[in-house]
Protein backbone atom coordinates (compact mmCIF):
# COMPACT_ATOMS: atom_id res chain seq x y z
CA UNK A 1 0.00 0.00 0.00
CA UNK A 2 1.33 3.13 -1.11
CA UNK A 3 1.62 6.12 1.35
CA UNK A 4 -1.27 8.21 0.19
CA UNK A 5 -3.40 5.13 0.05
CA UNK A 6 -2.65 4.81 3.83
CA UNK A 7 -3.54 8.14 4.42
CA UNK A 8 -7.06 7.51 2.59
CA UNK A 9 -7.35 4.90 4.42
CA UNK A 10 -6.75 6.18 8.13
CA UNK A 11 -8.91 9.42 7.05
CA UNK A 12 -12.05 7.24 6.26
CA UNK A 13 -11.36 5.32 9.30
CA UNK A 14 -11.68 8.84 11.44
CA UNK A 15 -14.66 10.06 8.99
CA UNK A 16 -16.55 6.93 10.05
CA UNK A 17 -15.86 8.04 13.67
CA UNK A 18 -17.17 11.75 13.22
CA UNK A 19 -20.08 10.49 11.71
CA UNK A 20 -21.00 8.56 14.91
CA UNK A 21 -20.38 11.56 16.81
CA UNK A 22 -22.42 13.87 14.55
CA UNK A 23 -19.86 16.71 14.18
CA UNK A 24 -19.22 18.19 11.33
CA UNK A 25 -15.29 18.27 11.60
CA UNK A 26 -12.34 17.50 14.09
CA UNK A 27 -9.99 20.26 14.07
CA UNK A 28 -6.52 18.38 15.12
CA UNK A 29 -3.85 20.65 16.77
CA UNK A 30 -1.27 17.73 17.63
CA UNK A 31 1.81 17.50 15.76
CA UNK A 32 1.70 13.41 15.61
CA UNK A 33 -1.53 13.46 14.72
CA UNK A 34 -1.15 16.09 12.04
CA UNK A 35 1.85 13.89 10.59
CA UNK A 36 -0.45 10.32 10.95
CA UNK A 37 -3.23 12.00 8.94
CA UNK A 38 -1.50 14.42 6.32
CA UNK A 39 1.85 13.08 6.16
CA UNK A 40 3.01 16.57 7.04
CA UNK A 41 6.04 16.85 9.14
CA UNK A 42 6.63 20.21 10.17
CA UNK A 43 5.40 22.61 12.89
CA UNK A 44 2.68 25.46 13.86
CA UNK A 45 0.13 23.92 11.61
CA UNK A 46 -3.17 22.26 12.14
CA UNK A 47 -5.53 20.07 10.30
CA UNK A 48 -9.23 20.10 9.71
CA UNK A 49 -11.34 17.11 8.33
CA UNK A 50 -14.94 17.69 6.93
CA UNK A 51 -16.40 15.20 5.63
CA UNK A 52 -15.23 15.27 1.83
CA UNK A 53 -12.43 17.19 2.66
CA UNK A 54 -9.02 17.59 5.00
CA UNK A 55 -7.62 21.22 4.80
CA UNK A 56 -3.87 21.60 5.90
CA UNK A 57 -3.60 25.27 7.45
CA UNK A 58 -0.06 26.70 7.87
CA UNK A 59 2.64 29.59 6.94
CA UNK A 60 4.52 30.47 4.52
CA UNK A 61 7.65 28.78 6.66
CA UNK A 62 6.24 25.61 5.38
CA UNK A 63 3.85 25.82 2.30
CA UNK A 64 6.32 24.34 0.08
CA UNK A 65 6.79 21.35 2.19
CA UNK A 66 3.50 21.03 2.74
CA UNK A 67 2.43 21.17 -0.97
CA UNK A 68 5.22 18.25 -1.32
CA UNK A 69 4.27 15.99 1.88
CA UNK A 70 0.54 15.99 1.66
CA UNK A 71 -1.29 14.95 -1.57
CA UNK A 72 -4.70 14.22 0.21
CA UNK A 73 -4.92 17.60 1.75
CA UNK A 74 -5.57 21.57 0.50
CA UNK A 75 -2.82 23.42 1.67
CA UNK A 76 -4.20 26.90 3.01
CA UNK A 77 -1.60 29.50 3.69
CA UNK A 78 -2.74 31.56 6.72
CA UNK A 79 -1.15 35.35 6.67
CA UNK A 80 -2.97 36.60 10.36
CA UNK A 81 -2.90 34.09 12.43
CA UNK A 82 -3.83 30.42 12.49
CA UNK A 83 -6.13 30.33 15.05
CA UNK A 84 -8.01 33.07 12.94
CA UNK A 85 -7.70 31.30 9.78
CA UNK A 86 -9.35 28.06 11.55
CA UNK A 87 -12.37 30.60 12.34
CA UNK A 88 -12.63 31.68 9.29
CA UNK A 89 -12.70 28.62 7.53
CA UNK A 90 -15.44 27.32 9.91
CA UNK A 91 -17.23 30.45 9.43
CA UNK A 92 -17.15 29.89 5.97
CA UNK A 93 -18.28 26.31 5.70
CA UNK A 94 -20.91 26.88 7.84
CA UNK A 95 -19.84 23.82 10.69
CA UNK A 96 -21.90 24.23 13.20
CA UNK A 97 -20.56 21.62 14.79
CA UNK A 98 -16.20 21.14 15.21
CA UNK A 99 -14.58 18.73 17.20
CA UNK A 100 -11.47 19.33 18.80
CA UNK A 101 -8.55 17.06 20.63
CA UNK A 102 -8.28 17.00 24.46
CA UNK A 103 -4.62 17.72 23.72
CA UNK A 104 -5.44 21.38 22.19
CA UNK A 105 -3.69 24.10 24.12
CA UNK A 106 -6.54 25.28 26.88
CA UNK A 107 -5.77 29.13 25.08
CA UNK A 108 -6.64 28.08 22.10
CA UNK A 109 -9.67 27.07 23.49
CA UNK A 110 -10.13 29.95 24.91
CA UNK A 111 -9.94 31.44 21.97
CA UNK A 112 -11.63 29.88 19.82
CA UNK A 113 -14.64 29.78 21.94
CA UNK A 114 -15.02 33.26 21.96
CA UNK A 115 -14.78 33.81 18.57
CA UNK A 116 -17.11 30.49 17.76
CA UNK A 117 -19.11 30.02 20.74
CA UNK A 118 -18.89 26.96 22.93
CA UNK A 119 -21.73 25.14 21.79
CA UNK A 120 -20.17 24.83 19.08
CA UNK A 121 -17.05 23.15 19.97
CA UNK A 122 -17.48 19.67 20.87
CA UNK A 123 -14.57 17.36 22.66
CA UNK A 124 -13.59 14.36 20.71
CA UNK A 125 -11.24 12.97 23.60
CA UNK A 126 -8.24 11.17 21.67
CA UNK A 127 -10.23 9.93 18.96
CA UNK A 128 -7.20 10.16 16.64
CA UNK A 129 -4.93 8.68 19.26
CA UNK A 130 -6.98 5.52 19.96
CA UNK A 131 -7.04 5.06 15.73
CA UNK A 132 -3.10 4.99 16.17
CA UNK A 133 -2.83 2.09 18.73
CA UNK A 134 -3.67 -0.03 15.59
CA UNK A 135 -0.47 -0.09 13.47
CA UNK A 136 -0.83 -0.76 9.67
CA UNK A 137 2.12 -2.47 7.74
CA UNK A 138 3.91 0.46 6.52
CA UNK A 139 4.18 1.66 10.53
CA UNK A 140 5.05 -1.85 11.43
CA UNK A 141 8.00 -1.55 8.65
CA UNK A 142 8.85 1.98 9.85
CA UNK A 143 9.68 0.99 13.26
CA UNK A 144 11.55 -2.03 12.60
CA UNK A 145 13.48 0.21 10.75
CA UNK A 146 13.90 2.50 13.78
CA UNK A 147 15.05 -0.57 15.55
CA UNK A 148 17.60 -1.60 13.40
CA UNK A 149 19.43 2.49 13.70
CA UNK A 150 18.91 2.31 17.23
CA UNK A 151 20.91 -1.24 18.27
CA UNK A 152 23.34 -0.90 15.41
CA UNK A 153 25.99 0.57 18.09
CA UNK A 154 24.87 -2.72 20.33
CA UNK A 155 27.60 -5.38 18.81
CA UNK A 156 30.41 -2.08 19.47
CA UNK A 157 29.55 -1.27 22.98
CA UNK A 158 32.30 -2.67 24.28
CA UNK A 159 34.14 0.14 23.02
CA UNK A 160 31.45 2.77 23.34
CA UNK A 161 31.49 2.12 27.45
CA UNK A 162 34.69 1.92 28.03
CA UNK A 163 36.05 2.72 31.84
CA UNK A 164 36.89 6.19 32.70
CA UNK A 165 34.07 7.79 30.54
CA UNK A 166 31.13 9.70 31.98
CA UNK A 167 27.50 8.94 31.43
CA UNK A 168 27.07 12.14 29.94
CA UNK A 169 30.09 11.39 27.50
CA UNK A 170 28.18 7.99 26.76
CA UNK A 171 25.02 9.24 26.26
CA UNK A 172 26.32 11.99 23.89
CA UNK A 173 28.70 9.17 21.98
CA UNK A 174 25.44 6.81 21.83
CA UNK A 175 23.04 9.63 20.36
CA UNK A 176 26.22 10.27 17.60
CA UNK A 177 26.34 6.25 16.76
CA UNK A 178 22.21 6.22 16.13
CA UNK A 179 22.80 9.28 14.01
CA UNK A 180 25.75 7.82 11.79
CA UNK A 181 23.66 4.80 11.04
CA UNK A 182 20.72 6.84 9.43
CA UNK A 183 18.42 8.38 12.56
CA UNK A 184 17.07 11.38 12.36
CA UNK A 185 18.24 11.73 15.85
CA UNK A 186 17.62 10.42 19.67
CA UNK A 187 14.16 9.32 20.22
CA UNK A 188 13.88 11.10 23.49
CA UNK A 189 17.05 11.64 25.69
CA UNK A 190 19.05 8.92 26.91
CA UNK A 191 19.15 7.61 30.27
CA UNK A 192 22.70 6.07 31.26
CA UNK A 193 22.66 5.23 35.10
CA UNK A 194 25.91 4.02 36.53
CA UNK A 195 25.95 1.54 39.55
CA UNK A 196 23.06 3.10 42.51
CA UNK A 197 21.99 5.86 40.30
CA UNK A 198 20.25 3.25 38.18
CA UNK A 199 17.53 3.18 41.24
CA UNK A 200 16.36 6.32 39.56
CA UNK A 201 13.86 5.14 37.00
CA UNK A 202 14.47 8.46 34.55
CA UNK A 203 18.19 9.03 35.89
CA UNK A 204 19.73 12.09 33.82
CA UNK A 205 23.19 11.20 32.66
CA UNK A 206 25.89 12.74 35.08
CA UNK A 207 29.72 13.10 35.81
CA UNK A 208 29.57 9.47 37.14
CA UNK A 209 31.94 7.36 35.21
CA UNK A 210 32.08 3.77 34.59
CA UNK A 211 34.58 1.27 36.05
CA UNK A 212 35.11 -1.99 37.14
CA UNK A 213 32.24 -3.69 38.85
CA UNK A 214 29.91 -1.12 38.08
CA UNK A 215 26.67 -2.27 36.58
CA UNK A 216 25.47 0.04 33.86
CA UNK A 217 21.71 0.84 32.65
CA UNK A 218 21.43 2.00 29.43
CA UNK A 219 17.57 3.22 28.20
CA UNK A 220 17.55 4.88 24.50
CA UNK A 221 15.72 4.77 21.54
CA UNK A 222 16.79 6.50 18.36
CA UNK A 223 14.08 8.11 15.52
CA UNK A 224 14.09 7.46 11.85
CA UNK A 225 11.85 9.34 9.81
CA UNK A 226 8.45 9.73 12.01
CA UNK A 227 8.81 6.60 13.76
CA UNK A 228 10.61 6.04 16.88
CA UNK A 229 11.65 3.08 19.38
CA UNK A 230 12.52 2.27 22.91
CA UNK A 231 14.56 -0.55 24.79
CA UNK A 232 16.65 -0.68 28.06
CA UNK A 233 19.42 -2.93 28.69
CA UNK A 234 21.94 -3.61 31.92
CA UNK A 235 25.39 -4.46 31.26
CA UNK A 236 26.40 -6.25 34.45
CA UNK A 237 30.35 -6.75 35.34
CA UNK A 238 31.47 -10.45 35.55
CA UNK A 239 31.38 -10.66 38.96
CA UNK A 240 27.57 -9.75 40.55
CA UNK A 241 26.41 -9.69 43.90
CA UNK A 242 24.28 -12.02 45.13
CA UNK A 243 21.55 -9.42 45.20
CA UNK A 244 22.02 -7.98 41.74
CA UNK A 245 21.90 -11.36 40.14
CA UNK A 246 18.54 -11.95 41.85
CA UNK A 247 17.18 -8.74 41.27
CA UNK A 248 18.11 -9.52 37.79
CA UNK A 249 16.80 -12.62 37.51
CA UNK A 250 13.06 -11.43 39.03
CA UNK A 251 12.89 -8.86 36.10
CA UNK A 252 13.94 -11.09 33.42
CA UNK A 253 11.35 -13.84 34.66
CA UNK A 254 8.63 -11.05 35.36
CA UNK A 255 9.58 -9.69 31.40
CA UNK A 256 9.10 -13.15 29.71
CA UNK A 257 5.68 -13.85 32.11
CA UNK A 258 4.43 -10.48 30.61
CA UNK A 259 5.60 -11.21 27.02
CA UNK A 260 4.01 -14.54 27.04
CA UNK A 261 0.96 -13.38 28.08
CA UNK A 262 0.62 -11.07 25.24
CA UNK A 263 -1.80 -12.20 22.52
CA UNK A 264 -5.31 -10.60 21.13
CA UNK A 265 -8.47 -10.09 23.27
CA UNK A 266 -6.57 -10.02 26.54
CA UNK A 267 -6.50 -6.59 28.68
CA UNK A 268 -3.42 -4.56 29.14
CA UNK A 269 -3.74 -4.78 32.72
CA UNK A 270 -3.51 -8.85 32.64
CA UNK A 271 -0.79 -8.37 30.66
CA UNK A 272 0.68 -5.89 33.32
CA UNK A 273 -0.45 -8.24 36.31
CA UNK A 274 1.62 -11.15 34.84
CA UNK A 275 4.53 -9.19 35.64
CA UNK A 276 3.55 -7.83 38.79
CA UNK A 277 2.90 -11.20 40.61
CA UNK A 278 6.66 -12.11 39.98
CA UNK A 279 8.16 -9.02 41.43
CA UNK A 280 5.71 -8.95 43.84
CA UNK A 281 5.88 -12.81 45.32
CA UNK A 282 9.90 -11.90 44.79
CA UNK A 283 9.15 -9.39 47.76
CA UNK A 284 10.00 -6.48 45.53
CA UNK A 285 6.17 -5.23 44.68
CA UNK A 286 6.75 -2.20 46.34
CA UNK A 287 10.57 -1.51 44.08
CA UNK A 288 7.90 -1.80 41.10
CA UNK A 289 5.98 1.64 41.31
CA UNK A 290 5.66 2.51 37.32
CA UNK A 291 3.24 0.98 34.58
CA UNK A 292 4.47 -2.10 32.52
CA UNK A 293 4.54 -0.29 29.68
CA UNK A 294 3.65 2.20 26.91
CA UNK A 295 2.64 2.32 22.96
CA UNK A 296 5.67 3.27 20.79
CA UNK A 297 5.09 5.11 17.14
CA UNK A 298 5.52 8.36 16.10
CA UNK A 299 5.73 9.23 19.64
CA UNK A 300 7.84 7.13 22.14
CA UNK A 301 4.74 7.35 24.67
CA UNK A 302 1.60 7.01 23.40
CA UNK A 303 -1.47 4.71 23.29
CA UNK A 304 -1.72 1.98 25.11
CA UNK A 305 -1.00 2.21 28.20
CA UNK A 306 0.16 -1.09 29.88
CA UNK A 307 -0.69 -0.76 33.30
CA UNK A 308 -2.85 -2.08 36.56
CA UNK A 309 -6.16 -2.59 35.89
CA UNK A 310 -6.61 -1.51 32.38
CA UNK A 311 -9.04 -2.75 30.25
CA UNK A 312 -7.56 -1.73 26.90
CA UNK A 313 -8.13 -4.73 24.75
CA UNK A 314 -5.45 -5.66 22.71
CA UNK A 315 -5.72 -6.33 19.43
CA UNK A 316 -3.33 -7.25 15.99
CA UNK A 317 -1.21 -4.17 14.92
CA UNK A 318 -0.55 -3.02 18.67
CA UNK A 319 3.18 -1.86 19.13
CA UNK A 320 4.23 -1.60 22.74
CA UNK A 321 7.21 -1.95 25.60
CA UNK A 322 7.45 -4.67 28.17
CA UNK A 323 9.51 -3.02 31.04
CA UNK A 324 9.13 -4.14 34.18
CA UNK A 325 11.85 -3.02 36.99
CA UNK A 326 13.00 -2.76 40.35
CA UNK A 327 14.80 0.05 42.10
CA UNK A 328 16.54 -0.41 45.44
CA UNK A 329 17.41 3.17 45.93
CA UNK A 330 21.07 4.28 46.25
CA UNK A 331 21.85 0.09 45.72
CA UNK A 332 20.61 -1.40 42.45
CA UNK A 333 18.50 -0.28 39.58
CA UNK A 334 17.23 -3.22 36.86
CA UNK A 335 14.94 -2.10 34.09
CA UNK A 336 15.02 -4.84 31.19
CA UNK A 337 12.81 -2.94 28.06
CA UNK A 338 11.53 -4.49 24.55
CA UNK A 339 8.85 -3.68 21.92
CA UNK A 340 6.67 -6.41 21.30
CA UNK A 341 3.78 -6.25 18.18
CA UNK A 342 0.60 -8.00 18.81
CA UNK A 343 -0.09 -10.59 15.64
CA UNK A 344 -2.98 -12.52 15.71
CA UNK A 345 -2.11 -15.76 17.43
CA UNK A 346 0.36 -14.11 20.45
CA UNK A 347 2.85 -11.52 19.88
CA UNK A 348 6.88 -10.99 18.45
CA UNK A 349 9.41 -9.30 20.47
CA UNK A 350 11.13 -6.53 17.98
CA UNK A 351 14.35 -6.36 19.75
CA UNK A 352 17.05 -8.53 19.11
CA UNK A 353 19.62 -7.23 21.97
CA UNK A 354 20.55 -10.29 24.41
CA UNK A 355 19.41 -9.63 27.59
CA UNK A 356 21.78 -11.82 29.42
CA UNK A 357 23.42 -9.15 32.17
CA UNK A 358 27.26 -10.51 32.22
CA UNK A 359 28.12 -8.04 28.72
CA UNK A 360 30.66 -5.76 29.94
CA UNK A 361 33.79 -6.89 31.40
Amino acid sequence: MTGRARIRQRLARLREALERARVDALLITSVPNVTYLSGFTGEDSALMVTGRQSVLITDSRYTEQAGAECPEARVHEHRQGLLGAVTRLVRRRGLSRVGFEESMPHGWYVELRSALGARRLVLQGAVVERQRQVKDAGEVGAIRRALAVGESWWGRRRRLLRPGRTEREVAAELVYAMCRSGAQGEAFAPIVAVGGRASLPHARPGGRRLGPGRPVLLDWGAAVGSYKCDLTRVLAPSRMTARFREVYGTVLEAQEAAIAAVRPGVTAGSVDAAARRIITRAGYGKQFGHGLGHGVGLEVHELPRIRKRDGTILQPGMVFTIEPGIYLPGRIGVRIEDMVLVTDNGCEVLTTAPKKPAHRK
